[in-house]
């Protein structure tokens, strides 16, 4: 099967394997914080490369406009180039 990003389209051929694995983060953020949490994944992550183990890159991030809309100009840009250009 190609693994295309979406964990949730893969089978888990073992259940209980799984649930281990999301028990002991579980247990890891209760005791050790997530800071802790997010060390091991980090390292998960680069054992997982190490052995030649692909997934996709989950980089995103959101849009924020950083111009308070009052301030917006009508037109962005300059609305005379832009009748120019077309």
């Amino acid at each position: 099967m190609i693994f295309d990003g979406y964990a949730h389209q893969l089978p888990d051929i073992d259940p209980t394997e799984t649930t281990e694995w999301l028990d002991s983060l579980d247990a890891i953020v209760d005791s050790h914080g997530k800071s802790r949490a997010r060390y091991l994944l980090s390292r998960l992550m680069q054992r997982a490369t190490e052995q030649q183990v692909s997934f996709p890159a989950t980089v995103s991030t959101p849009y924020v406009n950083t111009i308070p809309r009052a301030e917006e100009p009508w037109f962005p840009g300059d609305e005379h180039i832009e009748r120019r250009i077309r």
